[in-house]
């Protein structure tokens, strides 16, 4: 069967649904930091409400005339709402709605948070470069992007953009709290993993297993989403042409699919 070939009004969704998803995060940053102004006894503090004096009030005045004002607080909240609503729905338009539908921890919210960190699909030819652009690989010498204290000179000190990095760690927290495949896939790699490193701080272990798992499920994404457009997915570097085995999940010692991770109807 030939492979259905996608029109630029597809690849337009995903557009919509980056814009509007880095909008929606626009929107709530504004409206928590307004929140604290305006409305801070709504916040859920544990040192009790938020202490109201002469420089508090000044700094609302200075607010208000600068055009910060309760009114813009207001449309922060209804432009928030506004946005989600519509990531929610563009995201069930996606053709990886389908699957991510069926993957317990995953909403329309978390699954339009997926699409827009993927970026352009078309970009992404292989799956390495894939998990490049959602900050999932390593440097040269084998360690992960990271600013390290005390040296300026660091190779990419930023893995990946903000909202790349925001539907990574929201994933990685359903990895946890679902009780799906996915937590069991994190389970089994915690295991090898703490048997592997007995002595190793537990929140190293747990971001080890948890990068393992992301980066399975994101292969499988980034194949789904590549075949519903009509683009090559060729299999990683490391088995197409090193070989090498792949981690079985069945007796027959197929690849994961993304329906591996399925656990609704």
């Amino acid at each position: 069967m030939a492979t259905e070939v996608r029109t630029p009004r597809t690849f337009e969704l995903d557009y919509d649904i980056r814009l509007t998803y880095i909008k929606l995060q626009e929107w709530r940053k504004q409206r928590m930091w307004m929140q604290f102004t305006w409305h801070p006894e709504s916040l859920n503090r544990t040192k009790g409400p938020q202490k109201v004096g002469e420089p508090f009030d000044l700094r609302r005045q200075a607010l208000e005339s600068m055009g910060f004002g309760e009114a813009h607080y207001q449309r922060c909240v209804a432009e928030e709402d506004a946005s989600k609503a519509r990531l929610e729905t563009l995201a069930k338009e996606h053709p990886l709605w389908e699957h991510l539908r069926q993957v317990k921890g995953f909403g329309p919210y978390l699954s339009g948070g997926f699409i827009a960190a993927g970026g352009d699909i078309r970009r992404a030819n292989s799956v390495t470069g894939f998990w490049k652009g959602m900050g999932l690989d390593v440097l040269p010498d084998g360690t992960v992007p990271r600013r390290v204290r005390g040296r300026k000179e660091v190779e990419r000190k930023i893995p990946c953009p903000p909202h790349v990095s925001l539907a990574g760690e929201q994933i990685r927290q359903q990895m946890l709290y679902s009780k799906g495949t996915l937590r069991a896939m994190y389970d089994g790699f915690r295991d090898q993993v703490d048997a592997r490193h007995p002595d190793r701080a537990k929140i190293i272990n747990m971001k080890d297993a948890q990068r393992r798992t992301q980066k399975i499920l994101y292969a499988t994404l980034w194949r789904a989403w590549r075949e519903a457009y009509g683009l090559p997915a060729p299999m990683p570097y490391a088995f197409a042409i090193l070989m090498h085995d792949a981690r079985p999940v069945a007796e027959g010692g197929s690849y994961y699919t993304i329906a591996d991770f399925y656990d609704r109807d």
